[in-house]
């Protein structure tokens, strides 16, 4: 009975030791499976939290400006509009900030008509250096007003003699960068092509053109006043290849000073100031000078083969030039701005009443207002009244740098994101 009551009992515990050794199988082979399941879940986190941190270094911003204008009629003629909708501006702005200190920029405009790359460059700190930095690539020249954003502008349009100076606003080219921090003081020197359209890709001739900007910051704190201001300067030429008919300030051809492969100047020098007060809901005046000398190449520059006859009519020139302007903007309330303008132009200093209508200046007055309706939309509304020097060879109808007539009213709204 013993030994029956013994077999019973070991035949037991063996069934269950086998029973608790096939459940702990059963068990291991799922764990095994779920924790196969949790790495590869994992795998596809650290995934995702890599792709997340890139777009977290990406920034997209841009701004689209859809505006109205309507022309002075007295200076219209037959069959031309005397108004028109336009898209002035629609830009997408890419920043990619790879690492501390180095950044990535693309620029394009989709503006009606328009597609164009407006910047592509590279920004990378100086390591050591506090305060410095590279840029390279495409982007604005160094001068205050080309720099100021169209985003953020108090007018619609740059003033004359910037368009005039600086066209298209970007060059191709290396900058160097100092902005302090213990010191309020701000040193751009810039190397670029000096001859970009927007078109080319390369430079079409050895030397590169030079601009330098310098601008010191103070406060007055017990006045509620802020300046900025400074010196600049630009030093550059233009070649010349095939057509060596020059036309001087005085508007005399001479085809013998200058040889295929010569240069022209194209140098001036120039200062700003900004001061901006904490006054009556605060307001800012804004300006800046700049004399010196301007070139420009023939057409005809491009073509060894063009008839003397298109050589004399299509000459290089050479100008001395002066041009500035003023900006008062005042402050009315959160949401509303008051703006006057003024900004003077002459390409050729040298002669009073120029003879050639491309020569004479102009003075340019401004009145403009801009409503903030929150931090993405304004609207702006401005009438410009160009006056222009007059000549026995300039016509009734006779069209300003921009292509427009006359006093103009523009209205524009700008939505920024």
């Amino acid at each position: 009975m013993k030994k029956l009551f013994a077999l019973i009992i070991f035949t037991l515990v063996s069934f269950y030791s086998y029973s608790q050794a096939q459940m702990t199988d059963s068990l291991k082979e799922v764990l095994d499976k779920n924790e196969g399941k949790l790495n590869a879940l994992d795998e596809r986190v650290l995934i995702n939290e890599t792709d997340l941190s890139k777009l977290n270094k990406l920034k997209v911003s841009g701004y689209v400006q859809a505006q109205w204008f309507m022309y002075d009629k007295d200076h219209i003629t037959v069959n031309e509009p005397t108004n028109s909708f336009l898209i002035r501006r629609a830009r997408v702005k890419f920043t990619y900030e790879a690492l501390d200190g180095v950044k990535f920029v693309v620029q394009p405009d989709f503006s009606t008509g328009n597609l164009s790359l407006k910047d592509a460059y590279a920004v990378v700190n100086i390591p050591k250096l506090k305060g410095w930095s590279i840029w390279a690539g495409q982007f604005n020249r160094t001068n205050y007003e080309v720099e100021y954003s169209s985003s953020q502008r108090e007018v619609l349009e740059r003033s004359r003699v910037i368009r005039a100076l600086y066209p298209g606003e970007r060059e191709i080219g290396a900058k160097l960068e100092y902005k302090g921090t213990k010191v309020p003081l701000l040193l751009q020197l810039m190397a670029m092509n000096g001859n970009f359209t927007g078109l080319q890709a390369v430079d079409y001739d050895s030397k590169k053109d030079l601009m330098g900007r310098l601008v010191y910051s103070f406060k007055l704190p017990s006045a509620g006043i802020g300046i900025d201001l400074g010196p600049n300067f630009y030093y550059g030429h233009t070649g010349i290849k095939y057509n060596t008919f020059i036309s001087d300030e005085n508007g005399k051809l001479d085809s013998t000073t200058y040889k295929a492969g010569d240069y022209l100047p194209k140098q001036w020098v120039g200062g700003e100031i900004q001061i901006f007060a904490d006054i009556l809901g605060g307001m800012s005046v804004k300006g800046e000078y700049v004399q010196g000398m301007n070139s420009s190449s023939s057409t005809s520059n491009q073509s060894s083969s063009a008839s003397i006859a298109t050589k004399r009519t299509d000459p290089s020139k050479v100008r001395n030039f002066k041009g500035y302007y003023v900006y008062l903007i005042k402050n009315v309330g959160p949401k509303n701005q008051v703006i006057f303008k003024y900004d003077y132009y002459d390409p050729n200093t040298s002669l009073s009443g120029d003879a050639a209508k491309g020569d004479v200046n102009w003075k340019t007055y401004t009145l403009a207002w801009q409503y903030y309706l929150n931090d993405n939309i304004r609207i702006s509304m401005q009438y410009e009244m160009p006056k222009y020097e007059t000549n026995a060879s300039r016509p009734a109808d006779y069209r300003d740098l921009t292509g427009a007539y006359g006093n103009t009213l523009g209205i524009r709204v700008q939505a920024k994101f």
